[in-house]
């Protein structure tokens, strides 16, 4: 009599322990995001609810001494704002994206740095009642550098770099 058992129980075994750790690992990716997403649909919300916003381009995440969202858009006449959400939703700052200058300007103005090699992300946001442009980039020598560009003149205020 033959028994029944399998020839290759280790490659069994392999695909069990390997999917249980693949889906506990998009389970545990899951979970850490949703709080982000919840709040950037918040604040999308709120920019909706309580301004002339009809039309969201985009919504950022923008962290400084305090966590804002900025949620950029158009009014229904065609004219595109920037929403600042701060004090989770008690303090709300609008902009018009024509009284400063674009993102693109920003981002020329720090691609000027000779030791820049990647940009990692571009933030609006506000620094004490200041709205600037959050440019940040991997140089050279691979730290992290983070340049604020002031909105109305296109001018660097702080260079933070990692060492």
């Amino acid at each position: 009599m033959k028994k029944g058992r399998l020839k290759h129980p280790f490659l069994l075994i392999t695909f069990i322990v390997l999917a249980t750790i693949i889906g506990s690992a998009v389970i545990i990716f899951n979970e850490i995001n949703q709080p982000i997403r919840g709040d950037t649909r918040v604040a999308k919300t709120i920019a909706l609810d309580n301004t002339d916003l009809t039309k969201v381009d985009r919504v950022t995440r923008f962290v400084y001494n305090q966590t804002e969202y900025t949620v950029s858009g158009a009014k229904k006449d065609g004219t595109n704002i920037f929403v600042v959400i701060a004090d989770h939703g008690k303090k709300i700052t609008v902009y018009p994206q024509s009284a400063g200058v674009s993102e693109q300007a920003a981002i020329k103005t720090v691609e000027q740095d000779s030791a820049l090699k990647e940009i990692t992300s571009s933030r609006f946001g506000i620094v004490k009642k200041r709205p600037v442009w959050m440019i940040s980039y991997i140089n050279q020598k691979d730290h992290l550098v983070i340049k604020l560009i002031d909105f109305k003149t296109g001018q660097e205020i702080k260079h933070v770099s990692t060492y």
